[in-house]
C-alpha cells in the first residue's frame, strides 16, 4: 500500500541526484546508528529493518527496563534492507545516562564498531507517549557530542506506531502538531530533519514503510554528496565542546572548592552531634563532586593535547 504522506514524493525527487553521482545503488554498506532512550524500541527497530522478529536468536536483544542499558554494550549487526547492504548499530543504555562523559564513552564505543563512519544517525522516540524531559536532555547530549554536523546526517523514526495509527495517519500528525507547540526540542529535532522522518509499527514493518526509510537514508546521503558522518568530524566536536565548556567546569570547580571551606567552618561551630552528622554527609558529597570535577578537568587537558597532534590512530578522544 502506498503511503499517505504526501511528501514522500519531495524524498523521491533525489535519487537522480544520486544516479548522475553514481550512488544510487553503491554496494557500499550503509551504516545507520540508532540513538534514543531505554525503551523507546531501538533495539525492536534494528531488528524490524534486518526482517527478524524478536527472538532468542534476533540480531538485538529486546529487554525491559534498566537491564537493557546494564548488561549491553554498542553493537553492530549487518544486513539486507531492499537489496542494500545495511551495517546496524544499537545503543542502548547510552542515552540514558545523565553523566554527559559516561554518554560520551558509550557513543565513542559505538562510532568505533564502524571506522569508515556513519551513514544516518537514526533518532528513535515512542509515538505513544509524551516527549519527556530526560529525552529532551539526550537531545541536548547529540549536539553536544556530535557538533552542527549530526544533523545533517539524522533522521527520525517514531515507534509504537500501531498505538498511535488507531486513529489514522493524519490524526498522529495533527497530535504531532500540537506536542510540537508545547515541547521546544521535539520541536527542534523535527525542524532539524525536516521530511525525514517516519513513524512505524515494528512488529509489522511493510514493505511501503521500508520504502520510506530506504528514501530517507538516500536524502541524507544526497544531502552529504555520499559522505557519512566521519571520526574526523567526530574529533572536531569533543574539540569544540573542550574549548567551549572547560571554563564553565572550572568555575564550578572553584565554586564547589568555596563551599567546601565554608561548609568546614561552620563544621567547626558547630556543638551538636546530630547537626555535625548531617554536615559531615554534605562535606563528603562535595569532596566527592570535587574529585570528579578535577578528574574531568584533567582528562580535558590531556585530550585538547591529544586533540591537536596530527594523524593521530584514535577511533575517539573522551572528554
Amino acid at each position: 500500500m502506498a503511503s499517505s504522506r504526501p511528501y514522500v514524493s519531495e524524498l523521491s525527487t533525489i535519487r537522480g541526484p544520486l544516479k548522475e553521482a553514481g550512488l544510487e545503488r553503491s554496494q557500499v554498506p550503509l551504516t545507520l546508528m540508532l540513538l534514543g532512550k531505554t525503551g523507546n524500541g531501538k533495539s525492536s527497530l534494528g531488528n524490524a529493518l534486518l526482517g527478524c522478529n524478536e527472538s532468542a536468536e534476533a540480531p538485538f536483544q529486546v529487554k525491559s527496563g534498566f537491564i537493557s542499558c546494564q548488561e549491553h554494550e554498542p553493537r553492530l549487526e549487518e544486513g539486507i534492507i531492499q537489496e542494500r547492504p545495511v551495517n546496524i548499530i544499537d545503543t542502548p543504555g547510552v542515552l540514558d545516562n545523565v553523566n554527559d562523559e559516561q554518554a560520551l564513552d558509550g557513543i565513542c564505543k559505538a562510532i568505533s564498531l564502524n571506522p569508515g563512519g556513519v551513514t544516518a544517525f537514526v533518532i528513535v522516540l515512542r509515538a505513544d507517549s509524551r516527549f519527556t524531559k530526560e529525552e529532551s536532555k539526550a537531545v541536548d547530549q547529540l549536539q553536544s557530542l556530535f557538533g552542527d554536523k549530526f544533523w545533517d546526517h539524522a533522521i527520525c523514526v517514531f515507534t509504537h506506531g500501531d498505538v498511535a495509527l488507531r486513529g489514522g495517519q493524519a490524526a498522529f500528525e495533527s497530535q504531532l502538531k500540537i506536542a510540537r507547540q508545547q515541547v521546544s526540542n521535539l520541536d527542534k529535532i523535527l525542524n532539524k530533519v525536516g521530511v525525514r522522518w517516519l513513524i512505524v509499527d515494528c512488529h509489522n514493518l511493510g514493505r511501503s514503510k521500508l520504502t520510506e526509510f530506504v528514501l530517507m537514508l538516500d536524502s541524507v546521503r544526497s544531502k552529504n554528496k555520499g559522505e557519512c558522518y566521519t571520526n574526523a568530524l567526530f574529533k572536531e566536536a569533543q574539540l569544540r565542546y573542550a574549548k567551549a565548556n572547560g571554563p564553565a567546569l572550572l568555575a564550578s570547580l572553584w565554586k564547589a572548592k568555596k563551599e567546601l571551606r565554608e561548609l568546614k567552618e561552620d563544621y567547626k561551630q558547630l556543638k551538636y552531634k546530630i547537626s555535625k552528622q548531617l554536615l559531615e554527609e554534605k562535606i563528603k558529597a562535595l569532596e566527592g563532586k570535587i574529585k570528579g570535577q578535577e578528574t574531568q578537568i584533567c582528562k580535558l587537558h590531556q585530550d585538547l593535547a591529544d586533540a591537536i597532534k596530527p594523524a593521530a590512530k584514535k577511533y575517539c578522544v573522551l572528554l
